[in-house]
């Protein structure tokens, strides 16, 4: 935030006390304060006391009243209060970020291309959503872009924002790094649009270490920026480590036609999405609110059905006498149910018809005698009589006999006995005889513990120094400070206007040829093995005087 004006002293909110000053800029002044019901630290946006102008205020009105539409999203700053106080200062009580904004992050440190993806998908989230509320931020960039206590990003300031269908206020101001050409012609211009260009500048400085149309060691006056950003193509970025695909996903992001880009947040979004399958990363959610659909109406909705399932009641006594097989005789009660029915628990169930060939007399014959009771026609049927044997054959010990019928049984429990003990002593000698199974292959490597000193950053490289050498050569030479399996290098020809090609080198050495206009410089970044790339600071570029 600029600080070319002084800070007005805070102001004296009653239920809050102040600790210290967060920051100031164009139109307004934050505050840490405490507040006391609930306790916590939160962040007061106070309107500057000498802006009090009704534009100044209805736009500061506006964003307390659009922000507490949308700050329900989990990337986008939560507003708790808006009030004025009793000198005249309209404030916003906020949600406290304690963590720095993308803005102080990348200045610090260049992006990881996974971390850009990731963030980039989460603010799109927060963006769209504000879009299908009929809301336009107009002003995304890495500043307005905060850090929450658990390291998510959180949208806010949406001072200059308008609803899609209006424009922006007179007075309201813009970023001129993070937008796109057509805010420059003074026309009307599409907000979702205008925020896509602006989401996609953002994670270009995220991955450049600064905005897309800054050019280092140039003059990046407004005016200039202004003219390349107008005319001037989006630059690579040339990061050994950012695919092809995220670069094409950035330059239609920020196409010059406002009718080329995105047609959405949403749109842009789900590119990223595609570029984290094809680098194998987690693919990050998209949070939008879905609509809620009316759900039908049901004729019982608000009743509770209570159903009463019958239960049968089961004769122990009778259960012993069920037939498996039913057969009629001649002369028996007609109405008890027909040849192919039975009757259980007072219900009359159909079985299905012999299949042909079937003796049924055969079939009553295996189930052996029981005693007969009245009208049992089963039972009168299978105890059969000597005076239903004209053969009177002698006693067999099998056919109807309760003693043959004994010795059967006797001697079909010691046969399936056996059988089944023998299965038992074949199954346990299988077992103990069975070779052991050969472990499968995985494919998986087993890895080294993790260095607790490694925080998985890239570093620079360290003691690049060069030296002028015949027939118009320059030789550098450099040291990997973390050295790591597979580690490769790539170093380019460094000058005041323009960078070369990336060239690969596989140890730390590197020639070219010497600049007979000026000092001849060169850039060198380490690579890793799963294309992470060193952030290309100061530490990463050398010179050798003509």
């Amino acid at each position: 935030m600029s600080s070319k004006r002084p800070v007005a002293p805070p102001p004296i909110i009653p239920g809050f006390h102040y600790i210290s000053l967060l920051g100031s800029g164009g139109f307004s002044d934050v505050y840490l304060y405490e507040q006391d019901r609930p306790r916590r630290k939160v962040a007061v946006k106070v309107l500057l006391s000498d802006l009090k102008t009704e534009g100044a205020r209805r736009r500061f009105e506006s964003e307390a009243n659009l922000m507490a539409q949308l700050s329900s999203h989990p990337y986008i700053v939560t507003i708790f209060q808006a009030e004025i106080t009793d000198s005249g200062h309209s404030y916003l009580a906020m949600e406290y970020c304690s963590r720095p904004s993308l803005d102080v992050c990348y200045r610090r440190q260049r992006f990881s291309v996974d971390e850009v993806l990731a963030v980039g998908i989460q603010v799109a989230s927060a963006v769209e959503t504000a879009h299908r509320a009929g809301i336009a931020h107009r002003d995304i960039k890495p500043a307005n872009i905060l850090v929450t206590d658990y390291n998510r990003p959180a949208l806010t300031d949406f001072g200059i924002s308008g609803t899609l269908a209006g424009d922006q206020d007179e007075d309201a101001g813009m970023s001129i790094p993070w937008s796109p050409p057509e805010q420059f012609t003074g026309h009307h211009v599409d907000g979702v649009l205008v925020d896509v260009w602006a989401l996609g500048a953002t994670l270009y400085t995220l991955l450049a270490g600064r905005s897309p149309f800054v050019l280092p060691g140039a003059d990046n006056s407004q005016r200039e920026l202004i003219s390349r950003i107008t005319n001037l193509p989006l630059p690579k970025l040339g990061r050994a480590d950012v695919p092809e695909s995220l670069e094409l996903a950035l330059s239609t992001a920020m196409a010059k036609s406002a009718a080329s880009r995105y047609s959405s947040a949403h749109a842009f979004a789900l590119a990223l999405q595609r570029i984290q399958a094809e680098l194998n990363l987690s693919v990050t959610s998209f949070e939008v609110l879905e609509e809620q659909r009316p759900e039908d109406n049901h004729p019982d909705d608000g009743f509770e059905e209570t159903r009463v399932r019958s239960v049968a009641s089961i004769d122990p006594d009778a259960t012993g006498n069920a037939a498996t097989f039913p057969v009629r005789v001649p002369g028996a009660d007609t109405s008890r149910p027909a040849d192919n029915a039975t009757t259980f628990n007072n219900r009359t169930i159909q079985r299905p018809p012999a299949l042909p060939g079937f003796d049924t007399a055969a079939a009553a014959r295996m189930t052996g005698p029981r005693s007969a009771a009245p009208d049992d026609d089963v039972a009168a049927t299978v105890s059969r009589s000597s005076a239903a044997d004209p053969a009177g054959g002698p006693d067999d010990g099998v056919a109807g006999h309760p003693a043959g019928h004994g010795r059967r049984n006797l001697l079909l429990s010691i046969v399936g006995g056996t059988v089944v003990v023998a299965a038992v002593v074949l199954g346990i000698v299988a077992a103990t005889t069975r070779p052991e199974p050969a472990p499968k292959a995985t494919g998986q490597i087993s890895k080294p513990p993790a260095d607790a000193l490694d925080n998985g950053t890239v570093p620079d490289v360290t003691e690049l120094t060069g030296t002028a050498g015949p027939a118009g050569k320059v030789s550098f030479s450099w040291t990997n400070p973390q050295p790591k399996p597979g580690d490769s290098y790539k170093w380019r020809v460094h000058t005041l206007k323009d960078d070369g090609q990336y060239q690969a080198a596989a140890g730390p050495k590197a020639e070219m040829a010497a600049n007979p206009a000026e000092p001849s410089c060169i850039q060198v970044m380490i690579v890793r093995s799963d294309g992470a790339s060193s952030p290309l600071g100061p530490d990463s570029i050398a010179c050798v005087s003509k």
